[in-house]
This record gives structure tokens, C-alpha cells and sequence, in this order.
């Protein structure tokens, strides 16, 4: 599926409300979206990086830079330096915020938008939703930056770990609550 999150504050190149689209095989784990994460080559990266941090910036996001658009223009010259197998295969998770927030479409919750080395261009729409409660990496790097963790799927009880990545009811997901992957997917 792909979606479509808004990001109020900024605006594509016709003057329209920036859109970042996704591409999702699990449609079903919307409502786990605590973040996303833009290849930091995208092109909606220079539309949508804040002038300023906005208040209650963890430091942790900023990259040690005073503002933004210096975070973002470091962090791509250091990324424009790796190939994408090195990107593939980093085991520490690296990123930024651009001081935007885009809008989950199915919570009409703010999250923050990143850009993170872990995300390739040339994979699928270059922008995850991330959902780090179903996702080892979402799961890493929301660790590494003090990011919201929500499961979206239940685990078994003797479950004891990250990021749940194996079949259950739906949880933490209004009207899907309760359904199992395949049936709150459709």
C-alpha cells in the first residue's frame, strides 16, 4: 500500500502541502508509526528542514549541530561518503531530525521526520513509516534517539525481546483491535 503522511509546516515545489508517501507492506501497523525516516538524498528533505529547532528538541536528534538545515547538510555529506552496502550493513543507527513533523493519517498524531543512513533511495519510495514495535531497525534506531516504541501486534506471553515480527492479534490499532495480521492487512 502506499500512504500518504502531511507535513503542515512545509511545502512541495507546486505550493502544496508537503505530502512524504510510504510504501508499506503492513498497512496493518499504521497505528505503530512513532516516526519516519527520509533517505537523506530524498528531495522532499530540502522542502521540508525546519529554519530552527523546534522547543523540546532532544539533543540526541540534533546531531551536536545549532540548527536543521546544518545537521541535514553534515549528516548527507557524511552519507554521500558510504556506499549503500555500508548503509545496509551499519549496525549502529545514525540520523537527524529535520526539525519537521509529518502527520499520521490514521491517528492524526505529530512524529517526527529523520533522515537516517538506513534508508535507501532506491528502495521502494526512499521514506519509511517507521514502527519500531514490528521492525528490528525502526526498533534500534528508536532506541538510539528516544523514540516512542507502540506494538501494533500482540506477542506470545513468553515473548522476551524487541521488536515483534511474527503473527498475533492486532493491538494498540482502534478498529483493528483484535483482528490477526491478514485480516486487519485487508
Amino acid at each position: 500500500a502506499h500512504v500518504d503522511f502531511r507535513v503542515p509546516s512545509a511545502f512541495d515545489e507546486s505550493g502544496e502541502v508537503a505530502t512524504i508517501q510510504v510504501f508499506t507492506t503492513r498497512p496493518d501497523t499504521l497505528f505503530g508509526a512513532t516516526y519516519m525516516v527520509l533517505a537523506p538524498e530524498h528531495e522532499l528533505v530540502d522542502h521540508i528542514v525546519a529554519n530552527a529547532w523546534p522547543d523540546g528538541t532532544k539533543e540526541a536528534w540534533t546531531g551536536g549541530a545549532a540548527s536543521p538545515a546544518e545537521a541535514v547538510a553534515t549528516y548527507r555529506l557524511t552519507t554521500s561518503q558510504k556506499s549503500d552496502l555500508d548503509r545496509q550493513e551499519n549496525k549502529s543507527k545514525t540520523g537527524v531530525f529535520t526539525g519537521a513533523f509529518a502527520v499520521n493519517p490514521v491517528n492524526d498524531q505529530s512524529i517526527p521526520v529523520f533522515i537516517a543512513d538506513y534508508v535507501l533511495m532506491g528502495y521502494g519510495t526512499g521514506a519509511i513509516m517507521a514502527v519500531p514495535g514490528q521492525d528490528e531497525r525502526d526498533w534500534e534506531f528508536a532506541e538510539a534517539f528516544d523514540l516512542d516504541i507502540v506494538r501494533t501486534v500482540q506477542p506470545p506471553a513468553d515473548f522476551d525481546g524487541g521488536a515483534f515480527i511474527g503473527s498475533g492479534p492486532a493491538i494498540n490499532s482502534g478498529f483493528l483491535d483484535g483482528m490477526e495480521i491478514d485480516a486487519a492487512k485487508a
